[in-house]
């Protein structure tokens, strides 16, 4: 009798990478996103949802860069180890992304003093009016140190990935800058990148915070959605060179329009 020997190949999912556009929080859009590890002839398995999987990994540090057409390209420098590892990654759109007409949309070219383009300037608009406050606290007290915040009263989707500005409620509201890095369970708990540094209370806000970077010829655009009132103030934030200068801008933003600050010296 000829003995027939079976073998059975199993594969372990070593780290799952999930591109989110910044400006919709969807998939990105086309079909040219590529995701590559350094130091792995592992290539990712693509799936529909817009996360890319690879397999059976050595434990180790990586380098993984994430590529499409219509985003600026995205490094970071990760650690594998024997557990599935999730690495959320925002793409965030070049100016000539193909934006929503109902988008609201500041645009800006960074030149220094002698009229050079600057690039790679790090650029933060934040939401200050209330009314379009992304979600509230409704746990009756998020505590300094807290890693989990639970929220309600949202005006649109919150994801992995999304900064806000957490003001609390009062005469002297305390207010910090947050990072949500996972959904513990939809519209409801998320984890943060770090821990809060103060309390609040039941009913703080969480406004929406958009953050780019200036192209090499110096061009900068910062979109916003889903916000609830037709036109919102924000605070324009601009980090630049080597001793990362700021400058601070205040900019009405109306949804559907463009605000063009034309070009910004900065020196």
């Amino acid at each position: 009798m000829e003995h027939i020997r079976v073998s059975q190949l199993k594969t372990r999912v070593s780290l799952v990478v999930c591109v989110i556009d910044a400006s919709t929080s969807k998939t990105p859009l086309g079909n040219t996103t590529t995701v590559y590890l350094e130091g792995t002839r592992s290539k990712a398995i693509s799936k529909s949802n817009g996360s890319y999987i690879f397999n059976d990994l050595p434990p180790g540090d990586y380098r993984l860069t994430v590529s499409s057409e219509y985003y600026f390209p995205e490094q970071s420098l990760i650690t594998v180890g024997t557990d599935n590892f999730i690495e959320i990654v925002q793409l965030k759109p070049l100016p000539s992304y193909p934006f929503s007409q109902g988008a609201g949309l500041i645009r800006a070219m960074l030149k220094d003093a002698a009229g050079a383009p600057i690039m790679d300037a790090k650029l933060q608009a934040r939401i200050v009016t209330e009314e379009c406050a992304r979600a509230r606290i409704m746990m009756d007290q998020a505590d300094k140190g807290a890693l989990e915040v639970t929220l309600g009263s949202f005006t649109g989707t919150i994801a992995a990935g999304d900064a806000y500005i957490l003001r609390g409620r009062g005469a002297k509201p305390a207010e910090e800058h947050i990072r949500i890095v996972e959904v513990l369970e939809y519209q409801k708990r998320f984890r943060l990148e770090r821990k809060l540094t103060k309390a609040y209370t039941r009913g703080s806000l969480l406004l929406p915070v958009q953050e780019t970077r200036s192209t090499e010829r110096g061009e900068a655009v910062i979109a916003f959605r889903g916000n609830r009132i037709q036109a919102f103030q924000t605070e324009l934030i601009i980090t630049y060179g080597k001793d990362r200068s700021e400058l601070t801008k205040e900019v009405l933003v109306s949804e559907g329009m463009t605000t063009n600050l034309g070009v910004i010296r900065l020196t």
